[in-house]
């Protein structure tokens, strides 16, 4: 089934390491809310070292899996999910980065799950995307990390500004791509119809009826 982990795949070292990245998540918050700022940051700074770590033995070791394709990303949107929303009690002019940044989500989402669906994917992280996560973590580090007098308007408004420009411009060059990559599916004949989709799902049920009825008859033979 399409999107289904394999169960071998679940406990690979670079999975492992998405699922510590997720379970620093909670201590990242506790620990920020108790007002220890630096701290938190050193435990962002952790998560962030175990995605590096993971992508590299991911790579290195024959260890990409469909699942930490999927995992991983995941991870990350939650670490920044929750570094914007801890980022509000230090400023709340933070909630307009918040805007930007859930907003190109969840039109991405929608969008790349349509392509998806109808056969394609793009191959993987594109630089622009490289790009914001690197300074929108960048900005969230220093308003968490900070001592609370430090972080004024001005300060504030300027890596909002900078954050916000690249999570645009890498809205802008994903959706470029997301057409391209709709039109040439167009063009060669394989995109694929909600229609084409309920066919090829009626055959994969019909396959597993035929074997499941294949080893009923093995065993009573």
């Amino acid at each position: 089934m399409r999107g289904e982990p394999k169960k071998e795949d679940l406990f690979k070292i670079p999975n492992i390491l998405c699922y510590i990245r997720i379970l620093l998540i909670p201590l990242f918050i506790i620990v920020f809310l108790n007002e220890y700022y630096w701290q938190s940051a050193l435990i962002v700074m952790a998560a962030s070292a175990t995605d590096v770590i993971d992508g590299w033995i991911a790579r290195h070791f024959n260890m990409v899996t469909d699942w930490g394709k999927f995992i991983d990303p995941l991870a990350d949107k939650l670490m920044q999910l929750a570094m914007l929303v801890m980022a509000i009690f230090k400023n709340q002019w933070v909630l307009i980065l918040i805007g930007v940044f859930l907003l190109k989500e969840v039109i991405m989402l929608i969008v790349g799950l349509y392509i998806y669906h109808r056969g394609a994917n793009l191959a993987g992280a594109m630089w622009c995307g490289k790009l914001s996560t690197v300074v929108l973590d960048l900005s969230l580090l220093l308003i968490i990390g900070l001592p609370a007098h430090m972080i004024v308007d001005k300060f504030v408004f300027t890596l909002i500004g900078i954050a916000s420009a690249c999570l645009i411009l890498s809205f802008i060059v994903y959706m470029q791509a997301y057409k391209k990559l709709f039109r040439e599916l167009k063009e060669d004949g394989s995109y694929r119809t909600k229609e084409d989709w309920a066919v090829i799902k009626e055959a994969k049920k019909e396959a597993k009826e035929a074997k499941k009825a294949a080893k009923l008859e093995e065993k009573q033979n």
